[in-house]
């Protein structure tokens, strides 16, 4: 017997949880904006067409798919090529400064309504310059895609006379072929400008421009599409609305000269007025389909009479604006919380009922009304496809390229390939998105149902989630119980042939059904063929992804493929997974290996580093001719990062030819160099080049150093120790020093952490940092005093849970049972219940009470709010207080009296006053340092110093004041406290004072609340640190004081202890107009307010276990210990998770590993039972007892290949992998290319 040795170094692996990297504006250069356009034409050439070396960033290698038309699989039936609706999306993409280029933050823009759209012009591009990524995707689709020329309103300014006049002149064959080239699919124009001098000349030059222009490029761009905002008539004069007539038809063109299609603006919304553009279209030989009816989705117009009710009765398209910077479904979709999975889903939610419907599901025919709502719960609103149809590109010759989805969005807080995870970072990039169900989630009863009758009441649901993928970081859930049901997938119109292999890969992650692929053609489109690819008998596995294969044969070949469905029946409390769909014909060959132009490495730190890769595919295209993917024979490219001495790691894939790369992990205390490199994937995703790998590049040359520090422990008891350190590793040491009322209690010197055994006073201390900080971009030795970093509770008022030991069967490392015996998981803990004051979850969600009921009727009376909050986290931009009224008109709805907003990343604390009318007087903006700390409870107090006439802030942060950072005053600003009074006359006799209000762009409060007072007088510090811990009804000025340790009364309102005002949780229900809400109460939910007021709130932990495959026999718990017995049916290597929770925290530990064989003998139990995997301390072994070549591969949580080991095995050996780093590791081991066991192990 041989034993293997396997060092494993590098013990400070770069966690997985801490914040992502990002696109910074130096990472990829735009080139030019819209002013440098015709110049770059003008210099341009094919034989010459490089704008800089990032153009592959803005290229397109996606051919733009044609959509097909099929009545037979549309919804409404009754529309057709001469009334089915247009959409022009005249939307900002994103955010500005990263528009659709590659991102390192989940939390991005990937529209996928595409079937709803007919043209997505982006509003935040200038002319000539689009992210290849938007353009991919939208090109898969079918839709155009264009750039806009933000043109000013007034008189046309000579900067932009020069640029209209210069694009005008410019060689048509040349812009026909740049555009071609790049892939940009038309011009825009925020055209609302006037030409005092010339009579309109460079508007008319530029009109003919654009019909040389789209003759020149429809032979090579059969969607290209002009866009002219109908603002600027056709001798170069405003000219609002007055529709489609003679004095603008030529910018419009007439059939066979068409110009550029109009975008009318806001008030297009008379009968007349669309009949006559109609009749003027129809007069020139136009289609009135080519003329867009604005929607100002953020202003709400047209704001007066009929808008969709209107609209449906005339062949005139829909066109949707709003607003500048950011889409109104992107921008404001905060509104269910801040959490950036909250906030995908909220986004999710707000698109698909504006599209789809409110039901997010078209046949459901909801009734045409006028509203403009875009919220996530937008219930009663028809959606776009009460006036569309769902368009489709799934048209293609499979022989040329097969149609594979993964159901992927395009961004993920993981990245996964062939259902492995590849790393933890999070990323987006839109440009990979899959094809994704048609008409988004048609649900019926029975195929092609198109009534509101045909969808059960109670049937499946379905949603993008982000908690698993095949490939990417999305996938498709399909939910809930149902007797039958179908799906409705794909709208196609393919042609196939035998031979043709169509998979089905899913997930089936709890519950059960039978489930059949459900396929119809052309020629006989309500006959369904079905597929069974899922019995309820199966077993639900959610570990395992499950392939089916159907091969097409006589019945299919030949034949049309129109339709794609799922038929569910049987279906109870079923949760499954959608993995892929595809169908291939044939073999395709693998694609040649890239050649890279450039690698760079663009940021390090503990995060990561952050890179770009810039490469050619070798073609035999002309310069200067488009080459697109499939002209490679390329789907798509694997992006690939290698730490010197580690293995490489898959990081994302793209369809450019340039790649982004963000907090790729490194090893940071391993070797200094990485390289970046590509392969190329076969358009059958089954065949792949070699890896290109770019040069190396030093990793720590600039490093960025993070000053975060980090306690181990929330809630610290007396005399318990804890550890306060830096997060980063590669932190220089410091000089530490806890200090209690100005005394240290606590110290140590040039060290990266402090190690405290305990302090046995209850109350606040302050942590005194003297180390290196950044400060202009310069290590500076600094002394930081981090104010109350340092709580220490009572032993009373509880505790977070620990559990200080875990073991299965007694033993604490892993143990061997056969199926179906018992299993005793036990645990031991610490003391951790109590009881203490209540408090109240925000929820992201408002706290309010009228001001009317305080006493308020302006904001220059005295006045101050007092109450403690524990912030559960802290995103950027958090609304801690605010006074408005958010039923009034729009933006007052937003601004209201005054607001203040928390910025945790740089700690400043913002309070702005602001007056009625924005212009009648300058904002007042008075800054302070505060340091929020998530889990630590702060008690808050503004006091507002109003004497009748003016007022002045003052804010307290425990009972003292909190440190005056700046100010500002209109455009004058200081540093510190200013000093001046403001007269803040904006009021609304409805306002509220709110905690965690929320507002447009900003997050409402991740916190509880407690001990809520309110003043009717300007308090001083001393009443502030007097009033923190005071129960006391008869404080001076106390006007009312909500404890919540009584409940909320029906109407879940709670009832001052002093006086009558009423103060509520609720939720901005939305009305009618931009911003317009109300505040609808609704039932609170407690938790342990501040551990430093007294009260009856009992703190209780509970024990979860959670054991995959394993039947939980019984089990009980306490903070102090508890136990559970399990059974496993089949064998296998199992862990074993116990969260310990109480309304501190929790705390979790997992047990590994459980081997259950299948029975006593192992005759009977698979070839994995012939390997035995068991960890001891940072020893691996694996017992190996039949002979192979195996191959042995240790993985870090975040998907690092941190070791590989190939062994060739004769007889019974064992194998012992001894490992340099304590963590969490999965060991993967293949014999002769097969798994046979993964298991996740903790290295002690």
């Amino acid at each position: 017997m041989r034993r293997i040795h396997l060092l494993l170094f590098g013990c400070c692996l770069i966690p997985s949880t801490l914040m992502a990297q990002e696109l910074k504006s130096d990472y990829i250069q735009w080139g030019f904006d819209s002013h440098q356009f015709a110049n770059k034409l003008s210099s341009w050439s094919k034989a010459n067409p490089t704008i800089n070396e990032d153009d592959n960033f803005f290229i397109s290698r996606v051919r733009p798919k044609t959509r097909f038309r099929n009545v037979d699989t549309q919804v409404r039936q009754d529309l057709t090529d001469a009334n089915d609706k247009k959409l022009l999306a005249w939307l900002p993409w994103n955010v500005p400064s990263k528009n659709a280029l590659p991102d390192g933050v989940f939390d991005s823009e990937v529209f996928s309504m595409w079937p709803y759209v007919t043209h997505w012009g982006d509003w935040n591009c200038g002319l000539g310059r689009i992210p290849a990524s938007l353009l991919d995707v939208a090109h898969k689709n079918g839709v155009p895609v264009s750039s806009v020329a933000g043109i000013p309103y007034g008189s046309l300014k000579s900067d932009w006379r020069t640029t209209l006049n210069n694009i005008a002149t410019s060689n048509v064959q040349n812009a026909a072929a740049f555009m071609n080239y790049f892939g940009y699919d038309g011009l825009g124009y925020n055209s609302e400008y006037t030409e005092f001098f010339g009579a309109g000349r460079v508007t008319k030059a530029l009109r003919d421009f654009h019909v040389n222009l789209n003759k020149a490029i429809k032979p090579y761009n059969p969607i290209y599409e002009n866009l002219w905002y109908d603002g600027t008539n056709d001798q170069g004069r405003i000219a609002f609305d007055q529709g489609l007539n003679d004095n603008n038809k030529s910018i419009f063109g007439e059939g066979g000269s068409e110009a550029a299609n109009l975008f009318f603006n806001y008030n297009w919304n008379a009968d007349w007025l669309l009949q006559q553009s109609v009749e003027k279209a129809e007069e020139i030989n136009r289609n009135p389909l080519d003329l867009y009816a604005g929607i100002n989705m953020q202003g709400g117009e047209p704001r007066h009479g009929s808008r969709w009710t209107l609209l449906k009765n005339h062949r005139i398209s829909i066109g949707l604006w709003g607003a500048h910077s950011q889409n109104m479904f992107f921008e404001s979709r905060g509104e269910k919380g801040s959490d950036p999975e909250t906030q995908q889903r909220t986004y999710m939610l707000r698109t698909e009922r504006w599209f789809s419907s409110g039901s997010r599901n078209p046949v459901n025919s909801i009734a045409i009304n006028n509203s403009l709502n875009y919220n996530a719960d937008n219930t009663d609103f028809a959606g776009m496809s009460a006036m569309m149809t769902a368009r489709s590109s799934m048209s293609w010759d499979l022989a040329v390229e097969p149609f594979i989805t993964y159901f992927n969005l395009g961004n993920g807080k993981f990245f996964n390939y062939g259902g492995v995870r590849q790393n933890d970072r999070p990323w987006a990039n839109v440009g990979v998105q899959d094809y994704l169900p048609t008409w988004r989630w048609w649900f019926a009863s029975k195929l092609l149902g198109r009534t509101a009758a045909d969808v059960p009441a109670n049937g499946l649901d379905a949603e993008f989630v982000w908690d698993d993928a095949y490939m990417g970081g999305s996938t498709v859930r399909v939910h809930g119980s149902t007797s039958k049901e179908y799906l409705h997938l794909f709208k196609t119109k393919y042609a196939l042939k035998s031979g043709d292999v169509i998979t089905f890969r899913y997930k089936v992650k709890g519950g059960k059904a039978d489930a059949s692929l459900v396929f119809t053609t052309e020629d006989a489109v309500n006959t369904e063929k079905a597929y069974p690819v899922l019995a309820s008998t199966d077993e639900a596995d959610e570990d395992k992804w499950v392939e089916k294969t159907i091969t097409v044969d006589g019945s299919l070949n030949g034949k049309t493929l129109a339709l794609v469905a799922l038929k569910m029946e049987n279906a109870a409390d079923l949760n499954l997974y959608l993995g892929e769909f595809s169908i291939v014909r044939g073999t395709f060959d693998a694609p040649a290996k890239p050649v890279i132009a450039k690698t760079a490495l663009l940021h390090s730190a503990k995060n990561g580093v952050d890179g770009k890769i810039i490469f050619n595919m070798p073609n035999s295209k002309a310069s200067g001719e488009p080459c697109y993917n499939t002209d490679v024979k390329t789907s798509l490219f694997k992006l690939w990062a290698k730490q010197e001495g580690k293995e490489p790691i898959l990081m994302g894939v793209t369809t450019s030819w340039a790649g982004m790369y963000y907090s790729v992990p490194v090893d940071v205390k391993g070797q200094g160099k990485i390289k970046f490199g590509v392969s190329a994937v076969s358009l059958d995703m089954k065949k792949e080049s070699d890896i290109a790998w770019g040069e190396d590049h030093d990793i720590f040359t600039t490093y960025d150093y993070s000053d975060e520090i980090k306690a181990d422990k929330s809630v610290i008891k007396p005399n318990e120790a804890f550890t306060i350190s830096y997060v980063d590793p590669r932190h220089e040491a410091g000089n530490w020093k806890i200090e209690h009322n100005g005394t240290a209690v606590a110290s140590s010197n040039n060290t990266t952490e402090i190690k405290v055994n305990g302090l046995n006073q209850v109350g606040f201390y302050d942590l005194v940092l003297t180390g290196y900080v950044t400060e202009n971009g310069t290590r500076v030795s600094k002394e930081v005093r981090y104010s109350n970093y340092v709580q220490i509770t009572s032993d009373a008022v509880g505790a977070v849970p620990h559990i200080n030991k875990l073991t299965a069967n007694d033993s604490e490392t892993s143990i061997e049972v056969v199926a179906n015996s018992e299993v005793t998981m036990k645990y031991e803990g610490k003391k951790a219940d109590g009881s203490g004051s209540r408090g109240i979850k925000t929820l992201e969600k408002p706290v309010g009470v009228k001001v009317s009921e305080l006493g308020l009727t302006n904001n220059n009376q005295p006045w101050s709010l007092a109450f403690w909050v524990k912030f559960n986290s802290l995103s950027g931009g958090t609304q801690i207080v605010d006074m408005r009224d958010p039923g009034t008109g729009w933006p007052q709805n937003n601004w209201g009296t005054f607001w203040s907003t928390y910025d945790p990343s740089t700690g400043v604390y913002e309070l702005t006053l602001r007056a009625k009318n924005g212009g009648g007087s300058p904002e007042y903006k008075q800054r302070w340092k505060v340091d929020f700390i998530p889990g630590a409870w702060t008690h808050f107090t503004l006091a507002m110093d109003g004497n009748g006439t003016n007022t002045k802030p003052m804010l307290y942060i425990n009972g003292k004041e909190a440190k005056a950072h700046n100010w500002q005053i209109g455009d004058r600003n200081g540093e510190g406290l200013c000093e001046e009074r403001f007269v803040n006359n904006g009021w609304w006799d409805a306002n509220i004072l709110g905690i965690s209000l929320g507002r447009h762009s900003t997050a409402a409060m991740n916190a509880v609340i407690d001990d809520v007072k309110f003043f009717n007088k300007y308090i001083s510090a001393a009443e502030a640190a007097q009033t923190m811990t005071s129960t006391s009804t008869t404080e001076g000025g106390l006007k009312a004081y909500w404890d919540f340790e009584a409940d909320a009364d029906a109407s879940h309102y709670f009832t001052s202890k002093v006086g009558n005002a009423k103060l509520a949780h609720g939720e901005l229900k939305v009305g009618t107009g931009e911003g317009v809400a109300s505040l609808v109460p609704d039932a609170p939910t407690y938790d342990a307010g501040s551990a430093f007021v007294s009260g009856n709130y009992q703190v209780k932990t509970t024990a979860e276990w959670t054991a995959k495959k394993a039947t939980i026999v019984s089990q009980n718990g306490t903070d102090m210990a508890g136990t559970a017995k399990l059974k496993y049916a089949k064998a296998g290597d199992y862990e074993v998770t116990l969260t310990l929770t109480n309304a501190h925290g929790s705390d979790t530990r997992t047990f590994q590993v459980i081997k259950v064989k299948a029975d006593p003998t192992g005759i009977n139990g698979t070839e994995a039972a012939d390997m035995k995997v068991y960890a001891i301390d940072r020893d691996v072994l694996f017992d190996v007892e039949t002979p192979g070549n195996y191959l042995v591969q240790v993985f870090s949580t975040n998907g690092q290949m941190v070791a590989s080991k190939a062994v060739s095995v004769n007889g019974a050996e064992s194998v012992r992998l001894h490992l340099g780093a304590q963590g969490v590791y999965v060991v993967n081991v293949k014999k002769d290319g097969k798994t046979l066991r993964t298991v996740k192990f903790i290295c002690k």
